[in-house]
């Protein structure tokens, strides 16, 4: 699939860097949660999220060990994994995956929702801009709807075929997690014991993300994180209980450029362009955008891997 993109790359100069170095550069994002005195039995809390890990057949070992220690480094109380598991719903070399995610242990336990890639089929947005089941597609084929995403001056809107919406579970991913710490929350709630709920909906893309459900067992008295892989849930989930929000999907945009955010921004083909990398505020929530640690296509510029570590800790 890459060897399009590595002769490219290597035939340029400036192809080098996105190709082999920043895809591989894993950074670690440290954010504050500042604590009302109603929270404050939170004090301490660590949170690591990581999201968009697509696993596949060359994945390197080294890598992988890179950020298994980047996240056991910080000393998590609790990890979340916001989705896309693996690449075009293909679960490859399972016990690789799996070995990787049982190096993963957290006191409180560890959490993911899905992401478009995870289900039985792979679905994401086809020419027309409909969320829709898709085959994987060639570099080529990809540079060649990168282009066209960035000339049509149409705004995405939110549309999914009934082949989309009808997608079943991948029973094999499904089966997997069962096998490590990974508990999968899919338009539910847990409450743990340190008095903080933890919900996880479905994905937005196949019409899964379904808050009248997730948010049913919410214990009220307590705050809150939230997983959803695709930042477009966000406006959805402004009159739900919850206090952070964790999403990846974008990968930062993975081709971030700061010069030509509108351009950059557009490759996401999300409904809120804006909400394509990094930490949002609104009506007393927080969203985070994960840049994720992997992509379907190894290529990164001013995007590299990302771990986030949150620590709660009281005000004043």
């Amino acid at each position: 699939m890459s060897l399009f993109i590595d002769i490219v790359s290597t035939l340029s100069i400036v192809g080098i860097w996105p190709r082999y170095i920043e895809p591989y550069l894993v950074r670690v994002t440290e954010l504050d949660w500042d604590l009302s005195p109603e929270q404050a039995h939170l004090d301490g809390l660590k949170i690591v999220q990581f999201s968009d890990l697509h696993f596949h057949s060359k994945f390197q070992d080294k890598f992988l060990d890179r950020v298994a220690r980047r996240i056991l480094r910080q000393k998590p109380d609790i990890i979340l994994f916001t989705g896309d598991f693996i690449c075009y719903s293909q679960l490859q070399e399972a016990e690789k995956l799996k070995k990787f995610l049982n190096r993963l242990h957290a006191p409180l336990g560890c959490f993911c929702s899905f992401g478009n890639h995870d289900y039985a089929q792979y679905v994401s947005r086809n020419s027309q801009g409909l969320y829709d089941v898709r085959k994987p597609t060639s570099p080529a084929m990809g540079i060649c709807r990168a282009i066209w995403t960035i000339i049509r001056n149409k705004p995405e809107i939110y549309h999914i075929t009934n082949e989309a919406a009808s997608t079943a579970h991948h029973e094999e991913l499904c089966k997997l997690l069962h096998e490590t710490p990974f508990t999968l929350l899919e338009n539910t709630t847990v409450t743990l014991p340190i008095g903080l709920n933890v919900t996880g909906l479905g994905d937005y893309a196949l019409g899964r993300c379904r808050p009248d459900t997730a948010f049913a067992g919410y214990n009220k008295k307590y705050p809150g994180v939230v997983l959803s892989h695709n930042p477009d849930s966000f406006p959805h989930l402004r009159d739900y209980p919850g206090d952070w929000i964790f999403s990846g999907h974008t990968h930062g945009e993975q081709i971030h450029l700061p010069f030509m955010r509108k351009v950059s921004r557009k490759l996401a083909r999300l409904e809120n362009p804006n909400l394509t990398r990094g930490l949002f505020h609104e009506r007393g929530k927080r969203l985070y955008v994960n840049r994720g640690i992997g992509g379907h296509k190894p290529f990164r510029f001013m995007s590299p891997p990302e771990v986030v570590i949150v620590r709660a800790k009281k005000s004043g």
